[in-house]
């Protein structure tokens, strides 16, 4: 019978011999990784394909864009912050304010159907209203992730 020390020593010998070194990582040249935080903005999964990572590309722009997508068809607002009162330029509700950052995170997703004017008149009264909200707000906050996603990969932290 084995000590409980030379069974201890065995195994750490063992599993070093077993584990494969791992390449280091490397940041991408500066000008590459603006252009990737920036795209990965504006256009969801964008930065990962500038990157080379074409998968996550993809499933970040189908999750991403079809969740937006999906909150304007169930008749969600676009949010834009909006003052207090009509006299006070300074003082803005902060639930707007809050809102318009979560749906802004989506990029283009937010700004093209704003600018067209689709999502702009609130309809509370259709019965998926407050569902719709909620799937463009998820697509703008879980882009602001991926961004960050971009970022960390183009810095040479993550793989």
């Amino acid at each position: 019978m084995q000590s409980r020390d030379d069974l201890s020593d065995d195994l750490a010998a063992h599993f070093r011999a077993r584990v494969a070194a791992e390449p280091e990582l490397k940041a991408y040249p500066l000008p590459r990784r603006t252009l990737a935080v920036i795209a990965a903005w504006l256009v969801p999964g964008a930065g990962h394909l500038v990157l080379g990572k074409v998968g996550r590309a993809a499933l970040f722009f189908i999750a991403i864009v079809g969740a937006f997508t999906l909150g304007l068809a169930l008749h969600g607002r676009l949010f834009w912050p909006a003052a207090d009162s009509p006299d006070a330029l300074s003082h803005f509700d902060l639930i707007s304010v809050l809102w318009f950052f979560s749906q802004i995170g989506a990029g283009l997703c937010y700004l093209v159907p704003y600018v067209a004017g689709w999502g702009t008149n609130p309809q509370p009264w259709a019965s998926t209203y407050e569902y719709g909200n909620t799937f463009m707000f998820l697509a703008g906050l879980l882009n602001y992730l991926v961004v960050h996603d971009a970022f960390d990969i183009g810095a040479g932290r993550k793989r």
